[in-house]
Order: C-alpha cells, then structure tokens, then sequence
C-alpha cells in the first residue's frame, strides 16, 4: 500500500482546502511547522496566527491552476466536500481534479474520505474492504476514492468516522443539546456504530501522515466504537447538558431510514504506522483537564 519513507516538514508549504471548515480549522490550528494556507468557497475565515487564506471555487479548474500558482503547496490535505452542501456531485468532481493536478505538479495529496463508503453490514472495515455505499454522500466519497486512486497512484486516501470537539459542542451535538430544550422527540439510534475520533486528535495524526510519503488507503478512526445512543449520552455528560425525556433510543429499523448499521472502522495500520496515539473518548477528555 505505501511506504513510511519521511521528508522534513520544518515550514513545507501546505494547503489545507476546506479551510473554515471544522476539521480545515483544526489543521490550520495546528500545522505549526508547516507554512499554511486554507482555501475558501462560501464561509468566511476565522482569524488564524500566519494562516494565509485564498478564495477559489475548487470545481473550476482554473481557479484552482492559479491557485496553486500563487501558493506552490509541497502538500494538499483535502477535507473540503461534506454532506452538508447537497451538491454530492461536486465531492468527485473537485477529487479529481485536485488529484490530478497535485500528481502534474508532485505534490503530496491527501484526500478525506469517510466510513460511509460501507454498507454497515460486514464489520469491522479494514482498509482492504470493498466499498458499497447506500447513501449519496457515500457514493460520492466512494467515486471520489476510485479517481484519486487512478489519477494520482501516490496520493493517500483517510478515511474516517464522526468528528466531535470537546471544547465547544461541534454541529451534531449542537442540534442534540439543542433539542433538549424543545419537546419534541428526538431519536438516537441503538443499532448505528460509528468510531468517533476527536478533531484535535485526528488533525494532529493527519499532519503526521502529511510528512510521510505514505500512499494508499489507510483508516483513522477512534480506538472504540459507540452507537448514537451511547454517543449522545457521553456528550450530554460532557458539555453538563440533563438527559430529557424526549431525547429516547429508537432504531434504524423502526424510522425506516436507509442508513448503515455498524460503520466500524478497524484502524490498526495506521495506529502501526504513527506515533501520534489515535486516543479512546476517556483519554482525549483528560487531553483537555
């Protein structure tokens, strides 16, 4: 799959795309041997120390020629392209052509992709499972993998699972704490389990990986699987929010959603690999004491 040969990262020029997103925000935070640069679309910048940033449509190739231009990255981590958007068919479209233009210019690429790639039902994933998506978002992750794959050979393709903060409620524990407040009934599913893994966490192992030479498909998730039910509960706890009474556990089988069951994700390569420990909810909360 790859190789753990290393380059010196000490002020190597990286572009982080995405870079007012939550996990963008996080790597810009912390590339502090890096000299770093994060793009944006629609959200404006949040303020970072010797963090330049450049608008530019990812989907329009020339604007991003010009970018990389202007920047001359050595290294481009791309988390842009979340499910948030709607536009699935964009998520590919930008994979490609970043992939390929970073393989013209040797550039070291990362691509972000997700355990959504999977059906759920064959647990826990290796990084040699088959992808079968059931959603949009994971189609065009999926897609997305396979052009990167053959438009860049040495490009290192991460795929991980739910990002939370532990600072501030990131945006799903937002709605959840929000709806304690209102009544309504609000489900966590008992039979969904994903691998949770700290944004702090995965973006300091990511900047790792970016001064590997390291290609292929690798898994960065967290240590321990948990089902949104028992997700919830945890941080609820954390941020001191009460468990209300229209805050229950139900199932995927009882909403008639099509979503994956168990999203396991079994990131044992990568944990072989690098040194920055990928840390269980319990060690990444005293982290933060």
């Amino acid at each position: 799959m790859g190789n753990r040969l290393q380059f010196s990262a000490m002020n190597a020029r990286l572009l982080i795309t995405g870079g007012a997103g939550f996990l963008g925000t996080h790597l810009l935070q912390q590339a502090h041997s890096f000299t770093a640069t994060g793009t944006l679309h629609r959200t404006a910048a949040t303020s970072i120390p010797d963090v330049a940033f450049h608008v530019c449509d990812l989907e329009q190739t020339q604007e991003v020629k010009i970018l990389l231009d202007r920047v001359r990255p050595e290294i481009i981590i791309h988390t842009a392209g979340s499910d948030q958007g709607g536009n699935f068919s964009a998520i590919s479209r930008v994979a490609g052509l970043l992939a390929m233009q970073s393989a013209e210019r040797y550039i070291r690429f990362i691509h972000l992709s997700t355990d959504q790639v999977f059906d759920g039902t064959a647990a826990p994933y290796l990084e040699t499972s088959t992808p079968r998506p059931i959603n949009p978002y994971g189609t065009a992750k999926a897609q997305s993998e396979n052009l990167v794959h053959s438009l860049n050979p040495q490009a290192l393709i991460v795929r991980t699972s739910l990002l939370y903060d532990l600072r501030s409620p990131d945006r799903q524990t937002s709605q959840l704490i929000h709806a304690t407040t209102t009544g309504v009934p609000y489900r966590l599913f008992t039979d969904e389990f994903r691998c949770p893994i700290w944004v702090e966490n995965l973006a300091e192992a990511l900047l790792e990986l970016a001064e590997t030479n390291y290609a292929g498909i690798l898994n960065l998730g967290g240590p321990q699987p948990f089902n949104r039910w028992e997700w919830g509960l945890q941080m609820l706890q954390h941020f001191g929010i009460p468990l209300t009474p229209n805050i229950q556990p139900g199932t995927i089988e009882e909403s008639a959603l099509i979503r994956p069951k168990n999203l396991t994700l079994d990131s044992t390569s990568t944990q072989q690999l690098i040194h920055t420990p990928l840390l269980s909810f319990t060690e990444s909360c005293k982290k933060i004491e």
